[in-house]
């Protein structure tokens, strides 16, 4: 399965997603991982359309808080704290926590995967990662190429490509209507592409 998005509010909001995508840190039975939160990064791009209807405008938004590790049996976690989503605007970053993201009951965006013990080797390689992104109490699984540079120290994971994330898929849509509301939008898609790069050390 060669699924390329995530779905994931107008937010920059993907997330997720978004998502994601994250939980790259191969592992192996050898030596487990810990994301290396200060050279890892999560964006995603948000577009606007504008009052007039005839224009728009894309943004790039980011999270600043990433936690998560790669066990010994390979299973990797990477959770993402939605209300550390970075705008730009101090009352956008708010307002994507209250109505989008609501994360006064859904505080976090967590990822899993099963990391296969050939990712790890030394070298860089390419691989087709099965995710699962756990968001706003719904579950979707995601299929993501990712680039994988391991050495003896550091495990690196980067997209090969944007994911696309929908934000209906987790029921977002209706925060990304709020907030366009509020900004004097008409109209904010559902479809967010988000990017992703991630260290992990060893």
């Amino acid at each position: 399965m060669k699924i390329r998005n995530i779905t994931a509010p107008a937010l920059a909001p993907a997330l997720a997603a978004s998502f994601a995508l994250v939980l790259l840190s191969g592992a192996s039975s050898a030596f487990a991982l810990d994301i290396d939160s200060s050279n890892s990064k999560v964006n995603v791009v948000s577009t606007k359309v504008l009052a007039d209807g005839t224009s728009s405008v894309a943004e790039i938004f980011t999270f600043s808080s990433l936690a998560g590790s790669v066990g010994d049996n390979g299973e990797a976690s990477v959770t993402i704290d939605l209300g550390a989503i970075e705008t730009g605007i101090d009352i956008r970053d708010e307002r994507m926590g209250e109505y989008l993201f609501e994360t006064d009951r859904y505080p976090n965006a967590t990822i899993t995967a099963q990391i296969p013990d050939s990712a790890l080797a030394n070298g860089s390689r390419t691989i087709d990662l099965e995710l699962n992104v756990d968001m706003h109490g719904k579950q979707m699984m995601y299929t993501v190429p990712v680039m994988v540079s391991s050495d003896a120290t550091t495990v690196m994971v980067t997209a090969e490509e944007p994911l696309l994330v929908d934000a209906a898929s987790f029921d977002l849509q209706g925060g990304l209507g709020k907030l366009g509301e509020l900004a004097g939008l008409l109209h904010i898609p559902t479809s967010v592409p988000v990017t992703f790069s991630l260290t992990f050390t060893r």
